[in-house]
C-alpha cells in the first residue's frame, strides 16, 4: 500500500490509525493480516456534520468571487 501512494509504511500505518480511531474504516483479523473496509455509515455521519459549514463556505467564497471579479474589472 505504502508504494501505491509513495510514501512510507510508518506514514501508511499513522493514516491507518486515524481513520480507525474515527471510525471510517473497520478492521478485519483474518489470521496474520488485518483487512480494512470502508465505514460508510459513518462517512454520512461526516458528511452531515461538515455540510453545516458548507453553505456558509460557499457564500463566502462567493462574495470572495465578485469582490476579485470587481476588482479586476476596474484595472
Amino acid at each position: 500500500m505504502a508504494e501505491k501512494f509513495d510514501m512510507s509504511r510508518q506514514a501508511v500505518s499513522k493514516h491507518i490509525k486515524v481513520l480507525h480511531e474515527c471510525e471510517l474504516i473497520k478492521p478485519e483479523q483474518s489470521g496474520r493480516e488485518i483487512y480494512y473496509h470502508f465505514n460508510a455509515k459513518k462517512m454520512q455521519e461526516f458528511d452531515h456534520w461538515i455540510a453545516q459549514f458548507r453553505q456558509k463556505w460557499e457564500i463566502q467564497f462567493n462574495q470572495l468571487d465578485e469582490l476579485l471579479s470587481t476588482i479586476k474589472d476596474k484595472k
